[in-house]
């Protein structure tokens, strides 16, 4: 694969992380003033954001040809590993470190992308419209 597509596939992972985000925030946010703790409103948010991240990166970011129950079986392991390392961020900076929720969740928010773009790219979606395995 050459690097232009590495680079466009990037690009896109970063415009489509904007409104997943926005979910994500928007869903944990809205559970906390609802009255749920943070740390399930952390859990509760990121299904609500899953569903939007698998359509969004599975179509657009990396073009896949797989057939979607493979390709939503690898990224949903590598999303729950992630979300996993990401929660235990969250939980030691809110809970362990008495962090604002807010700003718990502003720090936690890079380990997840980090981690997916690499797992999207080298591991789930390897059949794209580019022809690239």
């Amino acid at each position: 694969m050459s690097r232009q597509v590495l680079r466009q596939r990037a690009l896109r992972f970063l415009v489509a992380g904007v409104p997943i985000t926005l979910c994500d925030y928007g869903a944990f946010k809205s559970l906390i003033l609802a009255g749920l703790d943070p740390s399930w409103a952390r859990v509760a948010s990121f299904g609500v954001a899953f569903a939007l991240a698998f359509m969004l990166h599975r179509w657009w970011t990396f073009g896949s040809t797989s057939p979607w129950l493979r390709d939503l079986g690898a990224y949903f392991a590598a999303r729950v590993l992630f979300f996993l390392l990401a929660a235990l961020v969250f939980a030691a900076l809110q809970k362990g470190l008495d962090v604002d929720p807010d700003l718990a969740f502003l720090l936690q928010v890079p380990v997840q992308p980090i981690g997916n773009f690499l797992a999207g790219h080298f591991l789930v979606f390897r059949s794209s419209h580019d022809g690239t395995p």
